[in-house]
C-alpha cells in the first residue's frame, strides 16, 4: 500500500468515525454503549461485565479531536472524560486500564494538567489494589483467584500512576503482574489462556479457564491481541527485553495463523460459526503497530506491513461501514461474547476504537 492510498483510507476512516460518532453524542449525549444489535448501539448496562467502554468512546473523540482541530470534539471529549472520572477509584472491576488510558491518558499526552495526573494517579492506585501479593498477579472482578490474560491491558496505568507519582513499588506490581502472565498464561506455541486460577491464599497456579473462547486449552483471539499490545505496553514502560520478546513470539503467531486474513474467535474451533472476530483484527493492529516503533528495523518492516494488511482488510464495505448510513458503530462483523450471545456479528466499542488508533499510529509512523 502506498503512502498516498493509505493517507486516502486514513481520511475514509476518520470521516466514517466522524459521521457515526457525531450522531451517537448528538442523538444519545451521555450515553455509553458497549456494542450494537442489528447495527444499533444498545444503550442498556452491561450484562456480563461491569462497565468497561467509557474510554474507548473517549478515546475515540480525542483522535477526532486532534485530527481536525475542532474545539467541538475537544469540549466532548473533556465532557466525556470528566463524566466517569469518579471510577478512578472504583474497586469493583479490573477494567481500570481500558477506561483510563484511552481516554484521561490521551488527555495526559497532549496537555499535563494537576486534575489529569491526579485522576490517573488515582486510578493507577486502584488497579493496584487488586494485587495479590502470594501469586503476583491482578485479579479480575470474577474472583479473587482469577486473572485474565486482558489483564495485561490494564496495567499501563499503574506504570503511569508510577511516572506521575514517582512511586516505584507502582511500577514494581505492574511488572510483577506481566511476569506472571508470562509465566502463566502463555504457552509454548506462543498462544495464550484467557482466565488463570490462582490459590489466593498460596499463590498457586491451579489451572486454566475461558469465558469466551472455544474451550479452556485453546485460543481465543481477542486475548491474544490484548497479549500482543499489552506486552508491547509492558516492554515500552520498562525497557526489559522479556516483555519485547513475549510480544514478538505472540505477534508473529498472530501473522503466521492469520495468514493474510482476519481471524475468527477462537483458533481451535473446528467449525466456527463465523469465519471473523473484528474487534480481534483492530487489536491486534493496534498492537502491531505499536510493536513496530518498539522493534529493531527488520521485525519493524513485518509488523507494520501485517499492521497495514490488516487495517486495509477492516477498511473494507464489508467491515468499515461508511456505505451504511443505518448501521450506527464503525466496524462489523465483531462479536463481544458469543457463550452470551452478546453482540454477536455486531459493532463493539473496542473494535471501533482500536481499529481508529490503529490507523492513527500507522499515519503518525508514515510522518517519521
Amino acid at each position: 500500500m502506498t503512502v498516498e492510498t493509505f493517507t486516502d483510507l486514513r481520511e475514509l476512516a476518520f470521516n466514517t468515525a466522524e459521521s457515526k460518532l457525531r450522531r451517537l453524542l448528538t442523538e444519545h449525549p451521555g450515553r455509553i454503549p458497549t456494542h450494537t444489535v442489528n447495527g444499533r448501539w444498545h444503550l442498556d448496562a452491561d450484562t456480563w461485565a461491569p462497565t468497561w467502554t467509557e474510554g474507548f468512546l473517549a478515546g475515540m473523540i480525542w483522535l477526532l479531536a486532534e485530527h481536525t482541530g475542532d474545539p467541538w470534539w475537544r469540549e466532548h471529549a473533556e465532557r466525556y472524560c470528566r463524566s466517569f472520572a469518579h471510577r478512578s477509584d472504583d474497586t469493583g472491576t479490573h477494567d481500570i486500564g481500558f477506561l483510563f488510558t484511552p481516554s484521561w491518558g490521551k488527555w495526559r499526552q497532549l496537555q499535563e494538567t494537576d486534575e489529569v495526573n491526579g485522576v490517573l494517579a488515582a486510578a493507577g492506585r486502584t488497579m493496584a489494589g487488586r494485587f495479590n501479593p502470594e501469586g503476583c498477579y491482578l485479579s479480575t472482578w470474577v474472583d479473587p483467584g482469577s486473572t485474565f490474560i486482558d489483564v495485561m491491558m490494564n496495567i499501563d496505568i499503574i506504570y503511569e500512576a508510577a511516572e506521575i507519582t514517582g512511586d516505584t513499588t507502582l511500577s514494581d506490581i505492574a511488572t510483577a503482574h506481566a511476569l506472571t502472565s508470562r509465566r502463566h498464561l502463555l504457552r509454548g506455541d506462543a498462544t495464550t489462556i484467557h482466565e488463570g486460577w490462582f490459590d489466593p491464599d498460596t499463590g498457586e497456579f491451579l489451572r486454566a479457564a475461558t469465558h469466551q473462547g472455544w474451550r479452556a486449552d485453546s485460543s481465543w483471539v481477542r486475548g491474544h491481541s490484548w497479549a500482543i499490545y499489552g506486552f508491547g505496553q509492558a516492554y515500552h514502560r520498562t525497557r526489559d527485553p522479556r516483555f519485547l520478546q513475549t510480544a514478538q513470539l505472540l505477534a508473529d503467531a498472530f501473522i503466521e495463523r492469520s495468514n493474510n486474513s482476519l481471524p475468527p474467535n477462537d483458533w481451535e474451533e473446528p467449525t466456527p460459526e463465523f469465519s471473523t472476530e473484528a474487534s480481534a483484527a483492530a487489536i491486534a493492529a493496534a498492537g502491531l503497530a505499536q510493536l513496530a516503533d518498539l522493534s529493531e528495523e527488520a521485525d519493524e518492516h513485518r509488523y507494520r506491513a501485517h499492521a497495514l494488511r490488516t487495517v486495509e482488510l477492516l477498511s473494507q464495505p464489508r467491515y468499515l461501514s461508511y456505505a451504511n448510513d443505518d448501521w450506527q458503530g464503525l466496524i462489523q462483523h465483531a462479536t463481544y461474547h458469543r457463550r452470551h450471545n452478546l453482540g454477536v456479528e455486531e459493532s463493539v466499542m473496542w473494535g471501533d476504537y482500536y481499529y481508529l488508533e490503529a490507523v492513527d499510529r500507522l499515519l503518525s509512523r508514515n510522518r517519521r
